[in-house]
C-alpha cells in the first residue's frame, strides 16, 4: 500500500511550515502515501496554493496551503487504498498519517465513496427537518435549539418556552421500520425525562414500547431485559445487510446498558397527543412520549407535511444504502 519514501524537491515555503510545525514524519508518511507520482502532486500544490492566494482567497501562509493540499489528496487515496483492502479509515488515522483534520463523510465523497456515517446522518437530518417544522407550527410561540456535545445530556433537540418557563427534550431515532427499538434508547429517554421534566423519542419503529413494558418503565426491569434481549439478537446467524445493522445495534444497545446498571429511576409513558396538549396549556406532561414511524406520519400530515411525511417513510422502507435526499445533507448532522 505505501512506497518506500523517497526525495521530493520542494520549495522554502513548504520546508519553512514543515520545519516551524514539526511535521517532518507526516511528510515522509505522505510522500509514501502519494507514491510514484509524488513529485507531481507536490508540483501541483505549490501552482495550486499560489493560484489562491493571488485571487486573494486564502490568508493563510503559502507552506500550509501547500501541506493542506498534499495533506488531502494523501488522505484521499489513503480512503481508497484501505477500502480497496475492505478497511475503514477513521478519522484518527487520518489525522496521525496526514495532520490532516476533516469530517470522514466528506472525505470519502472526495475519494468517490460513500461513507456509512451518512446513512445515519441522512436519516437524523432528514427527521430533524421534519420534526423542528412540525413543532414550531403546532407550538409557534417556542424556540429550537440542538445541544452540543459537552454540555451534559445532549437530546437531539431541546424546545423551550419563555414566560412561563418550560422545557421538551427530543431524540430521534430513524432506523428502517424493521430495526429493533433498543432499550438502551428507552433508557436514555428516561434520562431525558428525569433530567428535563418531559421528553419525547421520536421513531421510526412500527412497534410501540408500551405493548411490551406497559404504562410504567423502570430502568432495572428495562436494564435486565434489554441485556437478554438483545443478547439473543447479537447471536443470530447473519445473511441480510439488515440483519448485520441489527446486530450491531444490539451490541451496542448491551455495551450501553451495562454502563448504566447503577441507574434506578422510574417513569411514566405518555401520548404524544396528550403532551402536545398540555404543551399548549404551558403544563408540560412530566413523563416520556413514544411516536411511532407511522404516528409520526400521520401527525406530519395532519399538519401539512407531506413531503416531510413522505421522507419519514422513505426512511422506514429504504435499505440503508439506497438512502439519498437532495434536500437535506447527509454529511455532517444539522446543527
Amino acid at each position: 500500500m505505501y512506497h518506500l519514501a523517497r526525495k521530493i524537491n520542494y520549495g522554502n515555503e513548504l520546508r519553512r511550515h514543515v520545519k516551524r510545525y514539526q511535521l517532518q514524519s507526516k511528510l515522509s508518511t505522505i510522500i509514501s502515501i502519494l507514491g510514484d507520482d509524488a513529485q507531481d502532486v507536490f508540483n501541483w500544490a505549490q501552482s495550486e496554493a499560489k493560484r489562491v492566494r493571488k485571487q486573494g482567497k486564502d490568508k493563510s501562509s503559502l507552506g500550509s496551503e501547500i501541506f493542506e493540499l498534499i495533506s488531502r489528496e494523501a488522505a484521499i487515496r489513503l480512503v481508497a487504498a484501505n477500502y480497496k483492502h475492505g478497511r475503514m479509515t477513521t478519522k484518527s488515522e487520518v489525522k496521525k498519517k496526514t495532520g490532516l483534520r476533516i469530517e470522514m463523510p466528506v472525505l470519502y465523497r472526495e475519494a468517490g465513496l460513500r461513507h456509512p456515517q451518512e446513512a445515519r446522518n441522512l436519516r437524523h437530518n432528514i427527521f430533524h427537518n421534519a420534526f423542528e417544522q412540525y413543532i414550531l407550527k403546532i407550538l409557534p410561540d417556542v424556540e429550537t435549539h440542538v445541544p452540543y456535545t459537552g454540555e451534559g445530556l445532549t437530546p437531539d433537540l431541546m424546545v423551550y418556552h419563555h414566560n412561563p418557563d418550560w422545557t421538551i427534550s427530543v431524540e430521534y431515532k430513524g432506523y428502517r421500520s424493521i430495526t429493533l427499538l433498543s432499550e438502551s434508547e428507552l433508557l436514555k429517554g428516561m434520562r431525558y425525562q428525569a433530567e428535563f421534566g418531559s421528553a419525547w423519542l421520536v421513531t421510526t419503529t412500527t412497534k410501540s414500547v408500551r405493548d411490551i413494558y406497559g404504562p410504567t418503565l423502570s430502568s432495572k426491569q428495562l436494564i435486565q431485559t434489554g441485556i437478554e434481549r438483545l443478547e439473543r439478537i447479537s447471536k443470530r446467524p447473519i445473511y441480510t445487510n439488515e440483519q448485520r445493522e441489527n446486530r450491531g445495534i444490539a451490541r451496542k444497545g448491551i455495551k450501553h446498558l451495562q454502563k448504566q446498571k447503577d441507574h434506578d429511576i422510574t417513569c411514566k409513558l405518555i401520548s404524544a397527543e396528550d403532551l402536545i396538549e398540555s404543551c399548549k396549556q404551558n403544563t408540560p406532561l412530566k413523563g416520556l412520549a413514544i411516536t411511532t414511524g407511522f404516528e409520526f406520519n400521520d401527525l406530519l400530515k395532519s399538519q401539512g407535511f407531506l413531503e416531510e411525511a413522505d421522507d419519514v417513510l422513505r426512511i422506514m422502507k429504504t435499505p440503508t444504502y439506497s438512502l439519498r435526499s437532495d434536500k437535506v445533507t447527509a454529511v455532517r448532522l444539522i446543527e
